[in-house]
C-alpha cells in the first residue's frame, strides 16, 4: 500500500512540470493572481520558509512541515530517501529566482482547495540553472507544501 501511495504522490511532481517556468501568464491568470495577491504573498513566504528546510538537507523536517494530504500520500522514509538521492546531489543552492506564480482552486491529482504554485529558476552547486517548483495548499490558518520538484 505504501508503494502505491508513494507512486501516486509522484504524480504530484508531474503536475509541477506543467507550470509556466519562463512563459508569461495568460491575461485571465494575471487577473486571478491580482485578486489573490495577499494569498500569493502569504504562500510565497511559507514556500520560502519550507525551502530553507530543504536547503538545510533536513528532509525529515521538510516532510513534517508538508501538508496533511502530502504526508498521507508520501511515506516519510520514501520522501527522505528520494530527497537524499535527488536533491542532496544538487546542493547547495546558490541562487533561487522566482519566475512564476499561479493561484488556483484546482490542481491535477489533488483535491479541490486553494493552491499557489511557484516556479523558481534555481542554480545549484553544479552551476546549471534548473526549474524548481513548489505547490502550496491553504491548510488551517496557513500554507503548506503539497508538491515539490526540481527539473
Amino acid at each position: 500500500m505504501q508503494s502505491k501511495n508513494f507512486g501516486k504522490a509522484l504524480l504530484l511532481s508531474g503536475l509541477l512540470a506543467t507550470l509556466p517556468g519562463n512563459a508569461q501568464l495568460s491575461k485571465k491568470q494575471e487577473k486571478i493572481n491580482a485578486q489573490h495577491a495577499e494569498a500569493i504573498a502569504a504562500a510565497r513566504t511559507a514556500a520560502e520558509e519550507w525551502l530553507k528546510i530543504e536547503d538545510a538537507e533536513t528532509y525529515d523536517k521538510s516532510w513534517d512541515a508538508a501538508s496533511d494530504y502530502f504526508r498521507s500520500q508520501v511515506p516519510e522514509k520514501g520522501w527522505v530517501r528520494r530527497m537524499e538521492t535527488t536533491r542532496k546531489a544538487l546542493d547547495p543552492v546558490l541562487v533561487r529566482d522566482l519566475k512564476a506564480s499561479e493561484w488556483n482552486t484546482e490542481m491535477p491529482n489533488l483535491p479541490k482547495g486553494e493552491y499557489v504554485a511557484f516556479v523558481y529558476e534555481s542554480t545549484f552547486a553544479n552551476g546549471h540553472p534548473q526549474l524548481e517548483s513548489v505547490v502550496m495548499v491553504h491548510e488551517g490558518a496557513g500554507w503548506k507544501m503539497v508538491g515539490y520538484a526540481v527539473q
